[in-house]
């Protein structure tokens, strides 16, 4: 299946970080596998709490967590992703020789949104992901989720919108010191 911005999405992002975080993709993202969330250290159906888009990886945690909807917004979908991610605390899966890896300390939450499948003219979708935005950012901290925005990207060939995410995801992993120009050590990437 074809997911335009979630691959234009995870590139900028890729670009963004400069392989000085590995970024870990599903498939819609290029990736080859499913990015499961669980709590804790061992890996069940009754313990996974969802799967995301993109993964950044460091010093063996979880930095960051990107979610990209290409459907439409709903209110539930938003929120309801944020909390399955918060309530988790481990990313799991067989290929990873280090088995789980757990959130780190700060660990930042994306959502992209595509604004040209759910934002219409005279409508209040851009307000009420603001609203959105802002209630969630007042639950901070969540377990290790402490960061967290919301974007609407006008599809894969809005390069505002995608630099606007990269960029922030640039400047919060810096900021944590874990991204753009500081010199950490580099992983493969998947």
């Amino acid at each position: 299946m074809n997911h335009p911005l979630h691959q234009a999405v995870a590139d900028r992002i890729a670009q963004a970080v400069n392989s000085h975080i590995e970024l870990v993709r599903d498939p819609a993202c290029g990736g080859v596998q499913h990015l499961s969330l669980f709590v804790g250290k061992t890996k069940g159906r009754e313990k996974r709490m969802c799967c995301v888009d993109l993964l950044l990886v460091s010093g063996g945690r979880v930095r960051g967590i990107v979610e990209i909807e290409e459907s439409g917004f709903l209110p539930t979908k938003i929120c309801g992703k944020f909390l399955q991610a918060g309530l988790a605390d481990h990313f799991i899966h067989d290929t990873r020789s280090s088995g789980p890896l757990p959130y780190a300390e700060r660990v930042l939450f994306v959502q992209v949104l595509d604004g040209s499948a759910c934002i219409k003219n005279g409508g209040r979708k851009d307000k009420q992901a603001t609203l959105i935005e802002a209630e969630i950012r007042r639950l901070l901290p969540l377990r290790g989720l402490t960061d967290y925005h919301l974007f609407f990207v006008n599809g894969p060939n809005d390069q505002s919108g995608l630099d606007a995410v990269g960029d922030t995801v640039k400047g919060i992993l810096t900021e944590q010191g874990f991204g753009g120009d500081v010199a950490t050590p580099t992983v493969p990437q998947n």
